[in-house]
């Protein structure tokens, strides 16, 4: 506290700047690095990409990952509660394990347990998010069906600081540096319920640190990050499933080091890394009918069950070395990636003994791109790589071919065009949780696509999209036994609409629109396969809509500005005879802020939060608050 009150202090303190004639203008992505693996003009990037800067962050009073992306057009965000409780996500129908995390270019460690969690991440010490949405297993590999979020952390320019107090018990503390940043968020989540009961034993806490540091020596550039984050939450079950003992934490680490050698016309890349996550579930069975252990309920005279405990790990260590050659008429990537890691998978008290099988990946790729004068764009691709996992069938290889590019149809106006394979190979969890896996499970297949047009000239910027995934062996739960399986065909396909208006006395609108219009299932035999002939599971609503509106007044002016998100979902499957995590209801949400700065380099705003008052997550049955509010003192 008297850390984080001293960088407000000295925030408040900086002299006062000159008067600005004109507002501050948007921050411009002028280059990206995850679309390609290498850094080049966001303008050359074929793949539909969105970033997410760290002053957007701070401008929506983001806390996690999760918050930043979640009005990013064609990302699914799905929480089962409130702040802490387990998120889901994909992007344009995908799941979870078909999206591939990485932080500063690597794979984060959690994919194996089924445990990456973005509401688990901090923001603090985040410069952006970039988020490659389709594509295909090309340049990344195995897990990337739906598409890549990269997570880029960069050492801070100045201090800052930020304290926030709000409904439900939730406070945050964070603070940054050039070289440390921590962040500290806490909610006891006690809310009140439709039934006139209160939530209670759902608090949730956050804590992280992250420290970065970049110098350049010469032409090489070496940058080293790592980070520490606990993240734990009660009760993290639904309505039905109430427990007042559980608690479930999830303890990540991780380190990043790399070397970037620029020449004249390539920078050969090499980075090493270092990723864990355990996740742990306690809850005391003699005390907790709801506990995991606790049914069925033992005979009289029969001993009582001991106190339920579980813990899954997933640890890996990964290289890769790139090397970027090319000019502005073309430009050849080419890698290789290898990583090795350990994943424990453990059912709990009473379950069989724990399980910890190795695994590993190794792979090679190249990437050629043609630029013509005109704006034109050309790319072909190709992966080779190979999963291992000890002790299953899903142990093998594949070729991953890509090809699209850029034709400019206009000087405003321009069509992106992707093909591609892309592959998952099952996790850990998949094949060795006890009760619920399927040792024999394969990878599954997919050819995704997507054509997208923009113009730049219209508005502030439109563009329409439509994307394809075509799989085999989709790996899907069976609603009764909860054992995956592996089924035939699946078919997803949308639209996607985005436009901005143009910035008019700082004032600004978006509008985002999905429409997943097809999620089907063709397989025939629905003693084979539970979804045959109906929508898959879990692939997002049919329609979902983000509209904002912000107004970002000149530097010079005491009023901070203002922002409205408006979200909208409809309902995911019609289908009633679906077990409820599979089911939703239609829901919107409304967020707001206004702020003041109460000095040059000091910010208060009042954050509003699910202010139309919806009361359920996207799935059925886990408890969501109503409106809340927060207010927020932050540095600039």
């Amino acid at each position: 506290m008297t850390i984080l009150f001293a960088a407000v202090v000295a925030a408040i303190a900086t002299p006062t700047p000159s008067p600005s004639p004109s507002p501050t203008p948007p921050p411009v992505i002028a280059h990206v690095v995850t679309s390609d693996r290498s850094t080049e003009p966001a303008a050359h990037a074929a793949r539909t990409t969105y970033v997410v800067t760290a002053a957007e962050m701070a401008r929506d009073g983001d806390r996690t990952i999760a918050d930043a992306l979640e009005n990013v057009p064609g990302v699914e965000i799905d929480r089962y509660g409130a702040f802490g409780a387990q998120t889901s996500f994909g992007i344009r129908g995908s799941t979870t394990a078909q999206v591939l995390v990485l932080l500063d270019g690597l794979p984060v460690a959690g994919a194996q347990i089924q445990n990456v969690q973005l509401e688990g991440m901090p923001v603090a010490g985040v410069d952006r998010v970039e988020v490659v949405e389709g594509g295909g297993s090309t340049l990344y590999g195995s897990g990337s069906i739906g598409g890549v979020i990269n997570i880029i952390s960069k050492q801070p320019e100045k201090s800052a600081a930020v304290f926030s107090t709000g409904s439900f018990g939730e406070q945050t503390y964070q603070v940054q540096t050039p070289y440390v940043s921590f962040q500290r968020t806490y909610a006891t989540n006690d809310f009140g319920l439709p039934d006139g009961t209160t939530r209670q034993n759902a608090n949730a806490g956050l804590t992280a640190a992250r420290a970065a540091y970049e110098h350049a020596f010469g032409p090489v550039d070496l940058s080293f990050s790592g980070d520490l984050s606990q993240a734990g939450v009660r009760d993290p079950g639904s309505i039905a499933f109430s427990s007042a003992t559980s608690w479930q934490a999830t303890n990540a680490n991780d380190l990043r080091l790399r070397a970037d050698y620029h020449r004249p016309h390539s920078t050969l890349s090499a980075s090493l890394g270092e990723s864990t996550q355990n996740l742990s579930y306690n809850c005391n069975t003699p005390d907790d009918a709801s506990c995991l252990n606790a049914y069925p309920t033992p005979a009289p005279g029969a001993p009582t069950p001991p106190p339920y405990s579980q813990y899954v790990s997933d640890i890996h260590v990964m290289a890769a070395v790139s090397n970027a050659v090319g000019d502005d008429r073309q430009r050849l990537v080419y890698g290789i990636d290898l990583l090795r890691g350990v994943a424990r998978v453990d059912g709990g008290t009473g379950d069989p003994a724990a399980v910890a099988n190795a695994y590993a990946q190794t792979a090679a790729y190249a990437q050629q791109q043609w630029f013509g004068r005109n704006g034109n764009e050309l790319y072909v691709g190709l992966r080779g790589e190979n999963d291992y996992t000890e002790n299953s069938n899903a142990s093998g290889g594949a070729l991953s071919p890509s090809i699209g590019g850029i034709l400019k149809l206009a000087p405003s106006l321009s069509l992106k065009l992707n093909a591609a394979t892309a592959f998952r190979a099952p996790t850990a969890e998949d094949l060795f949780y006890p009760f619920f896996s399927n040792p024999d499970l394969a990878p599954e297949r997919t050819q995704v696509g997507d054509v997208t047009l923009t113009d730049s000239s219209l508005l502030g910027g439109v563009s329409l999209g439509w994307f394809t995934t075509s799989g085999s062996n989709l790996i899907i739960f069976d609603d009764v036994t909860f054992i995956p399986e592996n089924v035939g065909h699946g078919l997803i396909q949308g639209f996607t609409l985005t436009g901005r208006t143009p910035v008019y006395h700082g004032l600004v609108g978006t509008l985002a629109v999905m429409n997943l219009y097809r999620a089907q299932d063709f397989d025939t035999d629905p003693n084979v396969d539970p979804y045959a002939g109906q929508r898959l599971p879990g692939r997002g609503p049919t329609f979902a809509t983000t509209a904002t509106v912000r107004y970002d007044p000149p530097a010079w002016q005491r009023f901070g500005g203002w922002g409205v998100d408006l979200r909208s979902w409809g309902q995911q499957s019609p289908d009633a005879s679906l077990p409820y995590y599979a089911q939703s209801a239609a829901f919107t949400t409304l967020n707001g802020f206004i702020a003041y700065r109460i000095a040059p380099r000091a910010v208060l705003a009042v954050r509003g939060y699910n202010l139309l008052g919806a009361r359920y997550a996207y799935y059925n049955g886990y408890p969501m608050p109503g409106a809340s509010f927060a207010i927020e003192l932050r540095s600039r």
